[in-house]
């Protein structure tokens, strides 16, 4: 997948301090206007922090990676992230991953049914809804599109892939709505790499 400049992918299976140190507390190199400069170790401090809890949540979510925006463009960091994980088929469902798909369409999240969309080679079910706040850091109505795909090659195992942005305070508004398309301008550059 191709990144726009600033994100930076957080491993949640390992190498994620590591990561979460050099990728986001050495990698934030701008601070914000209106963060004046004797405050800057405790603004880079502030967002390691805000990120590490999103790595917690995301790890128990049995996430993958976490893709978060590190730099400041221009002179703010985005409200905006999404979150690789893999999902496995319910025990006993041997369903074809295209039967699943069909299903998974008629699923309403924020009332909204599900897309089908070509990601990566295979066939992906697209939604996207706005949340109201909620929880601990989520205190703005957020964005979210997700897009739940088979693995190639094995019918139980799944990926999910989940984005979600407070944008500019208005889910309905340009730029809002903005940061979710370029969310779908990377999820066409999705492709699958075999390990060897």
């Amino acid at each position: 997948m191709v990144l726009p400049p600033g994100w930076v992918r957080i491993p949640l299976r390992g190498g994620t301090w590591e990561a979460l140190d050099e990728k986001v507390f050495r990698g934030i190199e701008e601070i914000p206007e209106g963060v004046p400069r004797e405050k800057g170790m405790a603004f880079r401090l502030a967002v390691r922090r805000r990120i590490g809890r999103m790595v917690g949540e995301a790890r128990k979510a049995g996430g993958l990676d976490l893709y978060v925006p590190a730099r400041a463009r221009p002179g703010v960091l985005m409200a905006a992230s999404f979150l690789v994980s893999e999902l496995a088929r319910p025990e006993g469902e041997a369903a074809s991953p295209e039967v699943v798909l069909g299903r998974l369409a008629g699923d309403r999240r924020g009332g909204e049914g599900g897309a089908l969309r070509g990601v990566g080679g295979t066939v992906a079910v697209r939604w996207e809804y706005v949340e109201p706040p909620g929880g601990e850091d989520v205190d703005m109505y957020a964005r979210h599109v997700d897009y739940v795909l088979p693995v190639p090659g094995d019918d139980g195992r799944w990926l999910a892939v989940n984005f979600s942005t407070g944008g500019d305070g208005a889910p309905g508004s340009e730029f809002t709505r903005a940061l979710a398309e370029l969310f779908d301008a990377l999820m066409t550059t999705f492709r699958w790499h075999v390990a060897e």
